[in-house]
């Protein structure tokens, strides 16, 4: 395999964003004694060798969530944690064919030339990692700054968000972005209310005087390096509400998944147009 160079920036002290070529965003934590690696990507290149080439430091990796562009770098890695909702629901290790699907979807979608080759560069798994359970509240101490999980289940049921204390930041995975997805419904696995998905985000808004700004792990609705809209949860938690209440604000967008043979155009709810959330009219409320 050869190694491609992804683009990586401290956009904080001892922080910093791995860009896996828009497929997804990587952070590394560094403290005093350890770092942490948060989620691997889809797998492109050798991104085990880019953090120890960032850092000397022993160090964990965590998934937030089961999806393959967040566990389909994970086999060059002994361990990861991961929350155990999500241990059966999603292919483990994902198949060399599903990480090569997803980014030639976003090759296409973004119209970039990405210095890679699918079937060069995105191959098997070495080893099948250990997969450790991630619990809410769990703590990582790095030496000098604490890593503190949460779990806010709804784009799937064991997704875990982070408050980093050093920098008042909140890393949510995607429990929270431009384009929440909340597209399943009653009876199929992993399906999670709209309902509760609003109420597990809502716990993570009120822990608010912990941090000051929100990161998400794709950067294609903010900058590298940078947060998301301070709107974007409040109006994401609002939007379930009216939902629940039958009273959301509708609009019609282009489909971001429409690459995966879906609709080209979805129905969501928002309320400034910029945000929004795709939902399921069966699984808007509890069960």
């Amino acid at each position: 395999m050869k190694t491609r160079k992804m683009p990586w920036f401290e956009f904080a002290p001892d922080t910093y964003e791995i860009d896996e070529f828009d497929c997804a965003s990587i952070f590394l934590f560094v403290g005093t004694e350890r770092a942490l690696l948060l989620d691997t990507g889809i797998g492109i290149g050798d991104l085990k060798g880019l953090v120890e080439e960032i850092t000397d430091k022993p160090y964990d990796v965590v998934l937030t969530h089961g999806h393959r562009d967040h566990t389909g770098g994970a086999g060059w890695f002994d361990t990861v944690y991961l929350n155990r909702k999500d241990y059966e629901l999603y292919p483990f290790p994902p198949t060399v064919e599903q990480r090569r699907d997803y980014a030639r979807m976003i090759r296409a979608r973004e119209h970039k030339y990405y210095p890679y080759k699918e079937e060069v560069d995105i191959v098997e798994w070495p080893k099948i990692p250990e997969r450790k359970p991630l619990e809410d509240g769990q703590v990582f101490d790095l030496g000098g700054r604490t890593l503190t999980f949460y779990e806010c289940g709804g784009h799937t049921p064991g997704e875990m968000v982070v408050i980093d204390d050093k920098n008042r930041i909140l890393f949510c995975g995607d429990a929270c972005n431009n384009h929440l997805l909340f597209r399943l419904g009653p009876g199929e696995p992993g399906f999670i209310s709209t309902e509760e998905a609003g109420e597990n985000l809502e716990r993570i808004w009120n822990m608010r005087d912990r941090y000051d700004i929100v990161m998400n792990s794709h950067h294609d609705y903010r900058a590298v390096g940078g947060p998301i809209a301070p709107t974007v949860m409040p109006n994401a938690i609002q939007c379930c509400k009216d939902l629940v209440a039958g009273t959301p604000h509708l609009m019609q967008i282009d489909n971001p998944l429409k690459l995966e043979g879906a609709d080209p155009t979805i129905t969501v709810a928002s309320l400034d147009g910029i945000s929004w959330v795709v939902f399921n009219p069966e699984g808007i409320h509890r069960v």
